[in-house]
């Protein structure tokens, strides 16, 4: 399924607020509240629209740092890797890649104390073979789904 324009403006719209009524939404776009309203649960059934989450502030609940790790593991251990991180609750995105990492982690922790037990426990694993740490200093642009 494609979207229009009208399906387009109307997902941005969702996407700065996802609680903003259909009537508010119609009045930007211009259209009938009817008209959103049916657009949006068909792009909801047809899975243009995964699903509505909420977005935290980090900074407010004490979770500060965030860092990126690329991660080398030995192929055959890849899923065993992925098993032990995927449901850590630190980990808040795993990404397959290639080049010098095969596993890319975004993670966010509340100090530096935090981030280096991760490390030191965590990707304690045998397979993985190399880890690169990149911590965040500051955005430029602002992550949409974990708002660091």
């Amino acid at each position: 399924m494609s979207i229009d324009r009208l399906d387009a403006r109307i997902i941005r719209s969702l996407s700065k607020n996802a609680r903003k009524p259909f009537s508010q939404i119609a009045e930007e776009v211009d259209v009938s509240d009817t008209t959103v309203r049916k657009r949006v649960q068909r792009m909801l059934d047809d899975g243009v629209i995964k699903q509505f989450n909420v977005l935290l502030d980090y900074h407010r609940i004490g979770r500060i740092i965030k860092a990126f790790i690329g991660i080398r593991i030995n192929p055959p251990r890849l899923s065993t890797v992925v098993d032990r991180l995927k449901d850590n609750p630190d980990v808040q995105v795993l990404y397959r890649t290639t080049g010098n990492a095969n596993l890319f982690v975004e993670v966010i922790f509340r100090d530096m104390e935090e981030l280096n037990e991760f490390l030191e426990t965590e990707l304690n694993i045998d397979g993985i073979t190399g880890t690169e740490v990149n911590i965040v200093i500051g955005p430029y642009k602002r992550c949409p789904c974990t708002g660091l």
